[in-house]
């Protein structure tokens, strides 16, 4: 089934829900197709094909919401659907916040898809995921891979409503994940990871062996690892950490629905300095070949670029349509509408870059300081507070220009007071997880307790 049969399914499906008594009808299907190589304990482990077809409706009725999912997109089931899905409504609470979008102009995304991906099968997959393995045992034998995998796949999804909007998309990826540890006789270093995902077939092997080389030093770096220090100072978070600690619990505070329900700590701040200056968040969805990049979010509205904190002042929250229209006055979606054809629209990011710095990474620390090092991090957060504590894994301890791994310490705080006592960024940035472009951030008054 090609973009345009899609979207015709899902036009019958939101004319099946009028028939049955909607008011208003969105319907959002997609198409996915994958091959997945899986390792385990260092060695190929399974090899998985799948082919999934799935729909979401949401109806109205009056201002009740009804939804229905299934993994059918037959035109003999929609009937039955959408009549389950307006049965549904009828007995939901009223809620006038409740409503579709009209729709707006969308632009293409370029580089979506590639059509040399779609031709790949399992044989591919396997044959890469070997070289991945012969090439981390070439390199040390001591870096045991726990698990990971390579996938190919490719998606096409669409959308349309009884408000006008008509969109859909094809898309295709590549994505490879290394997880493991680095083991010397007894000595069981801290665990690690690495990957790389692209939409394109050209650039990803080589982008992979680059991961499985950061990978292998990363898992490398973590052996010999001796006791640091208890101190309050500064800390160095590396590019997975910002990705994978930070900016989750500062984008959490930043989603609207959060923000109207009382919930968040930067409720009220727009306008306001939240951040060191130098601290910039964006947003773009839009970039070419992106890998969370798409012309348009769940709700069918175009995603764009948003400046979100500039210079450390707060710019904007992000909203999908129901949370603008719960703000009401002059505010509208941001492009926000998160989450897949089978749930209700939700509010997150696409593709977050943090700002570069002006100071090389190298150069960070003077040979003087005392600093830690954290590359990566496990631990809780309030995201009521943004107060924190966890341990640092695979940790660097600084001193007198001397690097030493250091086992598990203690780090606590809290983020939005770290936000503003960020001092200086990398110009190096790393893309961690396909989305999120980040630098080395340099941290003051963190408190560090050793183990």
């Amino acid at each position: 089934m090609d973009e345009g049969e899609l979207l015709q399914r899902c036009e019958l499906l939101v004319e099946e829900a009028k028939r049955a008594g909607a008011d208003e009808a969105e319907a959002a299907m997609a198409l996915s197709r994958s091959t997945e190589t899986h390792i385990e304990n260092n060695d190929i482990h399974t090899v998985q094909s799948s082919e999934e077809a799935t729909f979401g409706l949401r109806v109205l009725v009056g201002s009740s919401l009804g939804f229905v999912t299934a993994n059918d997109t037959d035109p003999g089931l929609l009937r039955s659907r959408a009549a389950e899905a307006v049965a549904q409504a009828s007995v939901t609470p009223a809620d006038d916040f409740n409503g579709l979008p009209s729709p707006l102009p969308l632009t293409a995304v370029e580089g979506l898809y590639d059509d040399a991906i779609a031709q790949l099968d399992a044989t591919y997959t396997t044959e890469t995921t070997a070289k991945l393995i012969d090439r981390i045992r070439s390199r040390d034998q001591r870096v045991r891979i726990d698990s990971g995998s390579v996938r190919a796949s490719v998606a096409t999804v669409a959308l349309a409503s009884s408000t006008g909007i008509r969109c859909s998309e094809r898309s295709s990826s590549l994505d490879g994940y290394l997880f493991g540890m680095a083991v010397d006789g007894s000595e069981v270093a801290s665990f690690d990871y690495d990957g790389e995902s692209s939409r394109a077939l050209a650039p990803f092997e080589s982008s992979l062996e680059l991961a499985a080389d950061r990978f292998v030093d990363k898992c490398l770096a973590g052996l010999g690892a001796g006791s640091g220090e208890s101190f309050k100072g500064t800390v160095l978070l590396a590019p997975e950490a910002v990705a994978e600690f930070l900016l989750p619990t500062l984008v959490g505070a930043l989603c609207a629905d959060v923000v109207r329900k009382g919930r968040s700590p930067l409720a009220g701040k727009l306008d306001s300095t939240i951040a060191w200056p130098g601290f910039s968040l964006i947003d773009d969805g839009s970039l070419a070949g992106g890998v969370a990049s798409s012309a348009f979010d769940r709700e069918g509205l175009p995603v764009r670029r948003r400046v979100i904190i500039d210079g450390g002042t707060l710019k904007s929250y992000l909203y999908n349509h129901y949370e603008a229209r719960a703000a009401g006055g002059d505010i509208r979606s941001t492009g926000h509408a998160s989450g897949s054809v089978s749930s209700l629209p939700g509010i997150g990011p696409t593709h977050l870059e943090v700002a570069a710095g002006e100071t090389p990474a190298a150069q960070l620390l003077s040979s003087s300081e005392k600093a830690v090092i954290a590359n990566r991090f496990s631990g809780s957060t309030n995201p009521v507070t943004g107060d924190f504590s966890g341990v640092v894994k695979n940790g660097f301890f600084v001193c007198g220009g001397e690097k030493r791994p250091v086992k598990e310490i203690l780090m606590a705080g809290n983020l939005f007071s770290m936000l503003e006592g960020i001092s200086t960024a990398s110009i190096e940035r790393r893309t961690i997880g396909g989305a999120r472009l980040v630098p080395t951030l340099r941290l003051e008054e963190i408190s560090i307790t050793a183990g």
